[in-house]
C-alpha cells in the first residue's frame, strides 16, 4: 500500500445535498435515485448535518417513524470531516475509531466529497489484487 495515497483520489464527488427542511422521505428517494448512501444536509448554504443509510434504518423505520412526516433536520447527525490531502489509512483508522461509514471530505473546510467504507474497501482490495 502506498502510505502517499491521499483521500481524496478516493473519494465521491459531486456531494449530494439536500434543505433541512426537507423530508426524510425525499433524502430516500435522491440517494436511491443516485446510487449513495449518504446525503449532506444544508440550512441557508452552510452544511449542517449528514443522513446516512444508518440514521434511515435506526432513527426512522426502525422507530416506526414516518418519512414523509420527518425533517432530515430532526435525523441528521453531525458532520466529521478529514482533509482530502490526508493519507487514506488515517481516514480509514477515524472512520473505524468512530464506528461511521461516511466521512466528509474536505478542501479549505468546504465538503468537495464523501469518503464511504465501499471506497475503502475498494482502496484495500485494490491493493490486494496487486499483491496477488
Amino acid at each position: 500500500m502506498d502510505t502517499m495515497d491521499e483521500v481524496g483520489e478516493f473519494m465521491s464527488s459531486p456531494v449530494l445535498r439536500i434543505d433541512s427542511e426537507s423530508s426524510v422521505q425525499e433524502a430516500a428517494i435522491l440517494m436511491e435515485a443516485n446510487h449513495v448512501g449518504s446525503v449532506v444536509i444544508e440550512k441557508y448554504g452552510d452544511d449542517v448535518g449528514m443522513v446516512t443509510e444508518k440514521d434511515l434504518t435506526q432513527k426512522v423505520l426502525a422507530k416506526g417513524m414516518d418519512p414523509e412526516d420527518l425533517k432530515v433536520s430532526e435525523v441528521m447527525a453531525p458532520i466529521q470531516s478529514m482533509d482530502r490531502f490526508l493519507p487514506i489509512e488515517e481516514a480509514n483508522r477515524f472512520m473505524h475509531k468512530n464506528k461511521i461509514r461516511h466521512l466528509a471530505v474536505t478542501e479549505d473546510d468546504k465538503i468537495v466529497g464523501i469518503l464511504s467504507v465501499k471506497d475503502l474497501v475498494g482502496y484495500y482490495s485494490r491493493d490486494f489484487r496487486m499483491q496477488e
